[in-house]
């Protein structure tokens, strides 16, 4: 008959031989209760809100609160429904199978209606077929502020063959005022904007005053340096 009565040497030898079942557990735990979050909580209609998903290995969108609220005053004319501009942290990794989870949620839900994406973010985001090309926007002089090269990316057609190009993204490695900032990495990073935001226009404006402020405060801070 097993010796059931509780002792430390017995806790001891237990942790030491299960400890590994308990942190995948939690593990889990933490996961699920990120993803539902993700997909519950409380929030603004699609329609009602623009928001700019950072996405890399590292982000804060705490120094940012003051482009995103000037960007939602400049903006509301435009759309008098807009009720938020917001920039929200995604953290990705292509080597975490949790945080590739984690960003097919929110697309899901067309929560992130554009980018600020890493490299590997934009990767996924491009396999995924969930960019709007920007190349008539582009054409049209969007966004005014700023020398951001352009990133063209080629989808084909798994059952026509058929291949199509199109302008998926802009640079942002020259606007390292998001580094100094300390809210993004921007080397080797991307400005995108996603198909099923909700929104598009009103996000392409928003964003036009987004990339204005972020250049201006580029300059000022060399100004002072």
């Amino acid at each position: 008959m097993p010796d059931i009565h509780f002792t430390w040497r017995g806790l001891w030898d237990h942790l030491r031989k299960y400890v590994w079942v308990y942190l995948v557990g939690i593990a889990l735990c933490l996961f699920a209760t990120n993803l539902l979050w993700t997909v519950t909580r409380p929030r603004l209609s699609n329609e009602q809100a623009v928001t700019i998903c950072l996405a890399g290995p590292w982000s804060d969108p705490a120094p940012l609160q003051e482009v995103a609220d000037e960007a939602l005053r400049r903006t509301r004319p435009f759309d008098e429904g807009l009720k938020e501009v917001s920039f929200q942290s995604l953290h990705y990794d292509e080597n975490q199978y949790t945080s590739q989870m984690l960003m097919v949620a929110r697309l899901s839900v067309g929560e992130c209606d554009a980018f600020f994406a890493s490299r590997q973010a934009l990767d996924a985001l491009i396999s995924a077929g969930i960019l709007a090309p920007l190349d008539e926007a582009v054409a049209g002089g969007w966004p005014a502020d700023g020398d951001m090269a352009p990133f063209r990316a080629t989808l084909t057609d798994e059952e026509t063959g058929r291949s199509e190009t199109f302008l998926a993204a802009l640079s942002l490695e020259g606007l390292d005022v998001l580094a100094r900032l300390g809210a993004f990495d921007n080397r080797d990073a991307w400005l995108c904007v996603t198909r099923n935001g909700g929104n598009t226009e009103t996000t392409m404006k928003a964003l036009e005053t987004v990339m204005a402020a972020l250049w201006e405060k580029q300059a000022e801070s060399r100004v002072e340096r």
